[in-house]
């Protein structure tokens, strides 16, 4: 009888996380280096979240792949050869974010060195770009909202008659919401259109507008077989509508589960991968798959927390062949990202040109402070700055229902276990203070 392999009689590894900026990467350096695995982080930048944690042995930088890319190839596969372990623990190599399809495309440079945890690079040119995916839902069958892909000015002005507006114009290859905007006319999708091929690069697609909701179905495949799943809606978002998820909840996958197996398991996908829906949330209704994601999701801790350990489950695949830690989703589960979930009911404090300059002001004087208050307290003086800021009863109103929510959500990072951490946060809120939004890696 075979031995089964346990978390005991496993061998150590060591993992080379990317993507240090983002909380993703310090999920899953959590996950992995509290059973035991070394840490190597990178990124373009320092001083990232990741470099910070207490679970990072290493860290190096590399040059930017999306504008020197020959310099980033040859950054990466010095510093995989640099940290290679001298006996044959594992060895893997885990991209956190968008930076999985260019690995993945130059796989075989480094696969001498290093096990690289992406799916091939033909499986996942059959999902990405949005209008690639598009194609492949067509040729399997699956329900999608109605897609056009005019290459030109020309070809979207022969396509007119048959729109039935509002329509989404998105572009195909944005994150977390970017490049996606809303057309109510004619007019109106002319200059987006437009505006988006300018922007972009490259044409939009036109898309109809379905009711309801998004949702995220996760999973992680052996050759085209789900082996853990859970899915995951957004309670609350930064902006309204359209912006990131900052608290989050578990739900039932069987609503997604038939098509994202019919979609997976035909393309044998084999690794993680990332699914969003859209549903009215009525047993009757279709659910559409609006796009698929070969990387990790911004709600990775949300998955962890709620029961599916994403990069643990990743690691053995990739370690052992095979997974042998079976898990199970917490339905119900509810997470915050600390210091922000509570902005959607101050959303009005944004548009307010007047308030936002208060809230700003507010922060800047909490980290120019020359008190010895922990990360902890500064960012519970940050909410209660976000409480000052408050000037009319219903805005009270509504922070005070998120307010009892949070309570009852677990925070995205804790302080206490891994405490240099904080300083990552910093990343987060100079994005919002610059730019009125998240940055993208905290995007679905």
């Amino acid at each position: 009888m075979a031995l089964k392999m346990t978390e005991n009689n496993q061998k150590k590894g060591r993992v080379i996380l990317t993507y240090g900026r983002s909380l993703m990467a310090l999920t899953a350096a959590h996950s992995l280096g509290e059973r035991g695995i070394e840490i190597i982080g990178c990124d373009d930048v320092d001083m990232t979240v990741l470099s910070f944690s207490n679970y990072t042995t290493n860290y190096f930088t590399h040059a930017p792949y999306q504008s020197h890319l020959d310099q980033y190839l040859d950054d990466m596969e010095e510093n995989i050869k640099k940290y290679k372990p001298d006996d044959d623990r594992p060895y893997i190599l885990m991209p956190m974010f968008r930076d999985a399809k260019i690995i993945a495309k130059f796989k075989e440079r480094f696969e001498p060195f290093i096990t690289v945890a992406t799916p091939d690079y033909d499986t996942i040119r059959q999902i990405t770009p949005k209008s690639v995916f598009a194609d492949t839902c067509e040729r399997l069958g699956l329900t999608i909202p109605l897609t056009l892909q005019p290459q030109d000015e020309s070809e979207l002005e022969s396509l007119l008659e048959e729109i039935e507006y509002p329509v989404l114009v998105k572009t195909i290859d944005g994150v977390g919401g970017r490049g996606i905007t809303k057309a109510h006319n004619e007019q109106e999708l002319r200059t987006q259109y437009k505006e988006s091929v300018t922007s972009y690069g490259t044409p939009p697609l036109i898309q109809e507008v379905i009711d309801g909701k998004d949702y995220c179905l996760t999973a992680i495949c052996d050759r085209g077989k789900i082996v853990s799943s859970m899915a995951y809606t957004n309670i609350y978002q930064f902006p309204r509508g359209t912006g990131a998820g900052i608290m989050r909840e578990t739900i039932s996958e069987q609503p997604f589960i038939e098509a994202s197996e019919k979609l997976l398991g035909s393309l044998g996908w084999h690794g993680i991968a990332q699914i969003d829906f859209r549903w009215t949330g009525k047993e009757s209704d279709d659910v559409y798959l609006i796009e698929s994601n070969p990387r990790f999701w911004a709600g990775l801790f949300h998955s962890v927390e709620s029961g599916i350990d994403y990069p643990w489950l990743l690691f053995q695949l990739m370690a052992y062949g095979k997974i042998t830690d079976m898990q199970n989703a917490i339905i119900g589960k509810k997470t915050k990202v600390p210091g922000l979930w509570a902005l959607p009911a101050l959303q009005d404090i944004v548009d307010n040109a007047t308030h936002f300059e208060k809230l700003k002001s507010a922060w800047a004087d909490i980290w120019k402070s020359n008190s010895n208050e922990s990360w902890r307290e500064r960012i519970s003086m940050l909410s209660q700055a976000l409480k000052e800021t408050i000037d009319t009863d219903d805005i009270r109103e509504s922070y005070k229902k998120i307010e009892e929510l949070g309570n009852s959500a677990t925070s995205e990072f804790s302080m206490d276990e891994d405490p240099k951490t904080g300083l990552g946060f910093l990343f987060i809120a100079s994005s919002i203070l610059r730019h009125g939004e998240l940055p993208p890696e905290i995007k679905n």
